[in-house]
């Protein structure tokens, strides 16, 4: 971790780095459609196995970009779909098979800066 934050300024810079520093707003409309991982979480995990970390297989790394809001993938009916997206300009980025837009939208919702408040010693 401390390598990461040395070369990119924080871990906050480099996972926001794979996404080009906007998060991705799926509109899905029913469970089926949620992936377990994507082809952007399994790059993450290749990048972080190849830095030595362990445990975080594109499964993993989709989960942590669910909960630190780099992805939303609440479903368009539930409740907290619109408090999870930004009012800032959205532009629509189509998934691979062409069938599931998705959305990117120019906020940090932000966990991910928790992670850079750690303070990593020694001590």
């Amino acid at each position: 971790m401390v390598q990461i934050a040395d070369e990119f300024g924080s871990f906050d810079k480099y996972i926001w780095g794979f996404i080009n520093h906007k998060p991705i707003v799926n509109k899905f409309r029913y469970p089926r459609q949620v992936p377990i991982k994507t082809s952007k979480a399994d790059s993450i995990s290749k990048d972080l196995v190849k830095r030595g970390f362990r445990g975080v297989g594109p499964t993993v790394v989709y989960s942590f970009l669910q909960v630190a809001g780099l992805t939303n993938d609440h479903l368009v009916s539930c409740f907290r779909f619109n408090e999870c997206v930004d009012a800032g300009p959205t532009k629509d980025v189509s998934d691979d098979s062409g069938q599931n837009g998705r959305f990117e939208n120019g906020n940090g919702l932000g966990l991910t800066s928790v992670i850079d408040e750690l303070r990593l010693s020694g001590e």
